[in-house]
């Protein structure tokens, strides 16, 4: 049961990809270049002030709360596999949900 779980997810989250990239692809075919590059700029600045920003929130954060983090985060990944199941069948419902109320 878990293996063909694991398979069914598997393949949800390959539909999923494949979706996502053909979509990305279309909206870069139909979006002019300009907006293109105006766009990757201004991803370059968020990123840039992301950074930043997690850079002065892991200096302000005191120490335990940065070890109850880190134990969250081995915690996760030492557990990948249910997490990703759980998303892939967030995402497969949120997209279920959406093409029925777009039916209606």
């Amino acid at each position: 049961m878990k293996h063909q779980t694991a398979e069914q997810a598997s393949l949800i989250a390959d539909q999923i990809r494949e979706k996502a990239g053909q979509a990305a692809q279309m909206v870069r075919d139909n979006t002019p270049a300009p907006v293109l590059d105006k766009t990757a700029q201004a991803a370059g600045q968020v990123w840039d002030s992301a950074s930043r920003a997690g850079r002065y929130a892991a200096d302000k954060t005191p120490e335990p709360l940065l070890e109850k983090a880190g134990q969250a985060a081995t915690a996760a990944r030492g557990n990948r596999t249910p997490l990703l199941i759980g998303g892939a069948v967030i995402i497969a419902l949120v997209l279920v949900r959406r093409s029925r109320a777009r039916r209606r």
